[in-house]
């Protein structure tokens, strides 16, 4: 009896900070179709009432209340479009969780879809929830079965499984903050266990479908790292971040991959809810999403009396589609895509045969004179960046070019060969035009790119350089000026003219980095 109240005693902990990952089991039944009338009237109860929060409604409103006083409203940076959350226990990451919630207070939204990992219950594709409604000691909350329906239709992959959403948690907590946060919402609950990116891609595209010229919000439920020591938990959770305010699902996949092939003592998983996280940045930029903001990051560690081995990270972020004319021109999700493509192709025919490919465009995004770098890596690392500043050709001809240029035409490398085609990362970073600014006070290095140019001689720096490197602008521009332009390192304080761009960056991972993700 002893050994069995340990072992309760561990899980309870365990599930206390969100540190459960997936349990491989036997194979359950298989998904349900879409319910009748009658699944309408049950309700589905709380699972971890009592556990991860309070089973009190006056103590748990209190507790929620109690995180989202201690937030300022952020100065809105447009429509909030989705919000990723942790998902442990209240006393560990509720207080990471209330910097998202606070951003959706005072907004209104008809429904709400909130995508959970499967921590313990292992199905392909996506499991619905058929239920009429769910329930907290806040209430009752509607489950919208025409969107349940919709998303089934779309994405045969996603149908009705509610014995996975019997007891996992991952959803379950987002709902009472979110009771607090809007007056009125339908709910539509989501859990994975695939976290392939086809699984992802397919669940976004029919989300966005679904989604589009209707008021919702997406929500991303994931802890972030696993297990390790607390200084380690601080730098891999905020390399994430930084992938995941990028917006781009190739950064977050292949960054999760480098960080798990460190060797970090104790690490399990960079994310527990990747697949949710890459859904919701995919489905939210397909609905025009286009400015991520990280809001607050802790981990168990901080809590009151948190151990600072084996912590858990918790990470509250915004994905926000701004209304600033710099969104003018920009290329939605499948435009991307489709350069991506685009690049790839060219570099494969051109390693294989020697050709420059043919580029056939229908689409006028695609066919109007643009300029682009292309960036290519290999394990995490450079292996060619090439690129255009003026506009002289159609993008999509333009890409394919600079594709080539960075494969077979990069000095500082030796041609790419046909044996490192499947181990290639591909950025496409699309750029606006040059503008010449008066001064290095003018530039803001977290949006824009630099070039500085003296006489015949100039060098570029993409605005990721600095997201990467950490540099000051001061540092940034005397590298440079000595890496890029072969000028004096103080040449921008001296006469050598600076111009800034903008650009929007997108990348593809290499084929063989994809990978299914179980924590």
């Amino acid at each position: 009896m002893r050994r069995r109240a340990g072992l309760v005693a561990v899980i309870v902990v365990a599930a206390a900070i969100g540190a459960v990952l997936l349990v491989r089991v036997r194979p359950r039944p298989g998904p349900q179709t879409i319910p009748s009338a009658e699944a309408a009237l049950s309700v589905r109860a709380p699972a971890v009432m009592g556990m991860f929060y309070p089973s009190a409604p006056s103590a748990l409103r209190d507790e929620i209340q109690s995180c989202l006083d201690k937030v300022d409203v952020q100065g809105a940076a447009g429509d909030l479009i989705a919000i990723i959350v942790p998902h442990a226990g209240y006393s560990y990451s509720a207080p990471v969780a209330a910097y998202a919630y606070r951003q959706v207070q005072g907004r209104s939204y008809d429904t709400v879809v909130v995508i959970g990992p499967s921590h313990r219950f292992p199905f392909s594709g996506v499991a619905l929830s058929g239920i009429g409604q769910w329930s907290s000691p806040l209430g009752r909350v509607e489950v919208d079965r025409a969107a349940t329906e919709a998303i089934s239709k779309s994405y045969p992959a996603a149908q009705v499984l509610d014995a996975a959403h019997e007891r996992e948690h991952s959803v379950e907590v987002q709902l009472p903050f979110l009771q607090a946060a809007l007056e009125q919402f339908k709910l539509v609950p989501i859990l994975m266990a695939d976290f392939s990116d086809d699984n992802c891609r397919g669940l976004a595209r029919a989300l966005a479908d679904w989604a589009k010229g209707k008021s919702v919000l997406l929500i991303a439920s994931s802890d972030m790292s696993h297990y390790p020591s607390y200084e380690d938990a601080v730098r891999v959770d905020r390399e994430m971040l930084k992938a995941i305010e990028t917006m781009d699902v190739g950064q977050v996949t292949t960054t999760t991959k480098r960080l798990m092939s460190e060797g970090v003592p104790g690490l399990a998983t960079c994310l527990c809810g990747e697949g949710p996280v890459k859904t919701v940045l995919m489905a939210a930029k397909m609905l025009g999403a286009d400015r991520a903001q990280v809001l607050k990051y802790a981990n168990s560690g901080d809590a009151p009396r948190g151990p600072k081995a084996g912590v858990v990270g918790y990470g509250a972020v915004a994905l926000y589609r701004s209304k600033s004319p710099e969104r003018e021109g920009a290329l939605h999700w499948d435009q991307q895509q489709r350069l991506l493509a685009i690049a790839r192709r060219a570099i494969e025919e051109y390693v294989k045969t020697g050709r420059q490919c043919e580029v056939s465009e229908t689409d006028p995004a695609l066919r109007r004179p643009g300029a682009a770098f292309v960036t290519l890596k290999k394990n995490g690392l450079l292996r060619g960046c090439i690129g255009s500043l003026d506009p002289t050709k159609a993008l999509a001809e333009d890409v394919r070019d600079r594709a080539i240029m960075a494969a077979a035409a990069d000095p500082r490398f030796s041609p790419v060969r046909g044996d490192e085609l499947g181990a290639l990362e591909i950025e496409v970073s699309v750029l606006s035009p040059l503008v010449r600014v008066a001064s290095a006070d003018k530039i803001d290095i977290s949006k824009h790119g630099v070039m500085v140019v003296s006489g015949v001689r100039r060098g570029v720096f993409l605005p990721q350089v600095a997201r990467e490197t950490g540099w000051t602008r001061e540092v940034l521009l005397t590298h440079l000026c000595q890496e890029k332009a072969g000028l004096p390192g103080d040449a921008w304080r001296n006469g050598a003219e600076l111009y800034v761009f903008t650009v929007q960056a997108f990348s593809s991972p290499a084929p063989g980095a994809q990978r299914n993700a179980g924590g």
